[in-house]
């Protein structure tokens, strides 16, 4: 059980996708709905709806969901398309993309954190991969 943003209690049932504590998965993990990860993933997770990470969990890699709860621990890249969230009890090593962005006292982040407005979250393999710096008055074609 855990408890959703308005503070009312989920039932396991709830969840698209549960990864109980003795469980590893390699690859690429991807859901719609709620999903919980108490074991270990080293992949990506790509997530319609919320994933949660739970206090024993190690993530390597990359989580992208539209709500990302972290309490365990990441290493990588989180982006949230809505909102990402550490816990007092998260450890997270990782570069930070979302529109909105909360840590609890306690919680160790060591990484960056870009606030987007939420369409340009995604994660797309026709990104580029780093920005274009333009100076000011310059206009871009």
């Amino acid at each position: 059980m855990f408890r959703n943003e308005n503070g009312a209690q989920k039932d396991s049932m709830d969840m698209t996708v549960y990864m109980g504590p003795n469980m590893e998965f390699k690859g690429t993990l991807t859901f719609e709905g709620t999903g919980r990860i108490d074991g270990k993933v080293d992949g990506k997770i790509i997530a319609k709806g919320m994933t949660v990470v739970g206090e024993g969990a190690v993530v390597s890699f990359e989580i992208e969901s539209d709500t990302v709860v972290v309490g365990g621990k990441v290493e990588g890249k989180i982006i949230g398309r809505e909102k990402v969230q550490l816990l007092k009890t998260a450890v997270v090593n990782a570069d930070v993309i979302t529109p909105c962005f909360s840590i609890e006292e306690g919680c160790r982040f060591n990484g960056t954190c870009r606030m987007s407005n939420g369409s340009d979250v995604v994660s797309a393999p026709h990104r580029p991969e780093r920005e274009l710096e333009v100076p000011a008055g310059m206009a871009v074609r």
